[in-house]
């Protein structure tokens, strides 16, 4: 997961958080992001998990980022892993597990209890304009 998550990084940050819209880097790491799916989708083929015929931890190393590639790729969707449908499938398998559930449940607690949706951004604001607006007035206050 060590590069993968320093490429998720990096896309989400130059789709969502980055101040100026860079074309040529939004492409760049959009485009190693589908690559990694790529890769997980060939590896994924035929197998209901990475490594072995159980659930370990190098599934678990992407189940927050896929859940979250909607995110990571600037474009929400309700389906952005549709694309891939052994990595959707596995997805599917990781999110379902009641383990799973509660450490999201605790997770959704705790944002909550700091003023947070489940996506990280505060409660009331709906995108980075939003909340870069809400910076601003802050700000000057």
């Amino acid at each position: 997961m060590d590069v993968t998550g320093s490429f998720l990084t990096i896309t989400h940050t130059f789709n969502v958080l980055h101040p100026e819209k860079l074309p040529s880097a939004i492409e760049r790491y959009s485009a190693e992001v589908k690559r990694i799916l790529s890769v997980l989708e060939g590896a994924l083929a035929g197998k209901q998990w990475l490594v072995g015929d159980k659930c370990t931890f190098a599934d678990l190393s992407f189940v927050t980022w896929n859940d979250r590639m909607d995110m990571v790729l600037g474009a929400p969707s309700s389906k952005p892993l549709r694309s891939f449908p052994n990595v959707e499938a596995w997805h599917t398998r990781m999110t379902s597990r009641e383990s799973f559930k509660r450490a999201m449940q605790v997770r959704d607690q705790l944002m909550d209890e700091q003023g947070l949706m489940p996506n990280g951004m505060p409660k009331g604001v709906n995108n980075m304009a939003e909340y870069e607006a809400k910076m601003k007035r802050e700000e000057g206050a």
